[in-house]
């Protein structure tokens, strides 16, 4: 068969002007699908609509020559998904649709009546591909696969419930081949090219439970790893296959110092010659002795979920970590020599504008290279989220919802969040003593990509205000 498999445009919240927004990370979920479907005889094309600007005649044209459809459905992307099945279901009516995903993960059911798919697969479907097709051959019964919920004439059925894969080790690699024509990773340089940025995952899940999360939910509260063996297998292909810098691509990473240790060791040992970085990991995962290690296999970047500089409000998140914490773990972040991220929001139910100063003071008086503050936002299968939806503050329907006054979510409205939120960043760059900082940081590594890629965006901020 001839499978064409989607990934949906981003959504609008964090699509910027620049360039550099565009094409963040690989679609694994999609790669890993693809080399299963290709393994067993099949033709795969990949369209990364996160990656390029959507174009519906580049859509159409590759739809026509291809027997079914998979797309990838996140929470924030479900009106983007539904409007690419419209056009689609205007094009070819008779095509299967399948959707999977974290959003299909959290709700199956809904998600399938929402978007009028022909089957919904919930948890991992690497290993029911075989017998979807069947399905669709007529070989086999949709209620037979497990995690698959169907389009029938009575209406919306499903098979047994999902069965997670144990060993990760068995899944073959991400079929990269597929999107190396794309250009990922500007966020990191924006002179990367294409083929040159990719991304890999060592875990499944993540064994936190902040209160705003639904990672935990969209992995059934299961947390997997991979061996040290198979990942760097993967990253001895990698490197074969000639990219230059891989992000670490885990719900939190390392959440195992130990196995981390063991596979920075492996890294140095075999001489790979790839630079890394980490998208999200934690302040109390910090340890000196790690990070030297990591700085030596070639990491360059890290990335931290600090939230707030309040205690009260990182007590609300659950977030099992104290201020304190946080100002040690970026100072030794930054004094490893790694360029150091870090992630604030602003609209806890209780917060005013003097917790936001607070935050916003805090992170100013960090080494912080990259700073992001966003809005709360109460995202379906996060503990808020179910809270929320309990006391009749959320539809049930309604499955990322800002932190709003008007739905008694918080002290002020979303519009006054943004605000806030666009305000302080403003202020955290605005400072010219930032941009000193950050240039003799990049001197001292010699790596300007990081004041390139503040130059790219500062630039594409200020052609934006004069158009």
């Amino acid at each position: 068969m001839k499978f064409l498999l989607i990934y949906p445009p981003s959504e609008t919240f964090f699509i910027q002007t620049s360039r550099v927004f565009y094409g963040l990370s690989p679609p694994l979920g999609l790669l890993y699908i693809a080399t299963m479907l290709q393994n067993d005889g099949d033709t795969v094309t990949i369209l990364d609509f996160s990656a390029e600007p959507f174009n519906e005649k580049r859509l159409m044209t590759t739809l026509h020559q291809s027997d079914a459809v998979g797309i990838s459905v996140l929470s924030p992307s479900l009106n983007a998904v539904k409007k690419l099945i419209q056009l689609i279901k205007q094009q070819e009516s008779d095509i299967p649709i399948i959707i999977g995903g974290p959003h299909c993960t959290l709700l199956p059911e809904k998600a399938l009546e929402e978007t009028q798919a022909t089957v919904c697969v919930q948890g991992d479907s690497e290993m029911i591909l075989t017998d979807l097709k069947k399905a669709f051959n007529r070989e086999k019964d949709f209620s037979e696969i497990p995690g698959v919920h169907y389009q029938s004439s009575n209406g919306i059925k499903h098979g047994p419930p999902p069965q997670l894969i144990k060993n990760l080790d068995t899944i073959p690699f991400p079929a990269r081949h597929l999107v190396k024509h794309y250009t990922y990773g500007r966020e990191y340089n924006p002179h990367l090219k294409a083929g040159e940025f990719t991304s890999i995952i060592t875990s499944r899940g993540c064994p936190y439970t902040c209160r705003f999360c639904s990672r935990g939910s969209i992995n059934m509260q299961r947390y997997r790893t991979r061996s040290t063996e198979n990942i760097i297998a993967e990253l001895k292909e990698i490197q074969q296959q000639s990219y230059h810098h891989v992000v670490f691509s885990d719900d939190c990473f390392p959440a195992n110092k130990k196995q981390a240790a063991a596979l920075f060791d492996a890294i140095i040992n075999e001489n790979l010659e790839l630079k890394f970085s980490v998208t999200a990991t934690r302040v109390d995962l910090a340890d000196k002795e790690l990070y030297k290690k990591m700085r030596q296999a070639g990491v360059t970047h890290i990335q931290f979920g600090l939230e707030s500089g309040n205690q009260d409000v990182l007590d609300f998140y659950h977030k099992n970590t104290t201020v304190e914490t946080i100002r040690k773990a970026v100072q030794l972040s930054n004094d490893t020599g790694f360029f150091t991220i870090g992630s604030f929001i602003f609209g806890a139910p209780f917060e005013t504008t003097e917790h936001f100063d607070r935050t916003l003071l805090l992170a100013k008086s960090l080494p912080l290279d990259s700073v992001s503050f966003l809005p709360l936002r109460y995202m379906v299968g996060s503990e808020l989220w179910n809270q929320a939806t309990s006391e009749g503050k959320i539809n049930e329907n309604e499955y990322l919802i800002p932190a709003d006054k008007d739905r008694g979510l918080g002290n002020y409205t979303k519009e006054e969040l943004l605000r806030y939120c666009i305000k302080a960043q403003r202020s955290f760059y605005g400072r010219p003593s930032f941009f000193i900082k950050l240039l003799k940081k990049s001197l001292h590594n010699d790596d300007l990509t990081y004041v390139q890629s503040y130059l790219s965006i500062l630039s594409s901020a200020v052609r934006g205000r004069f158009k």
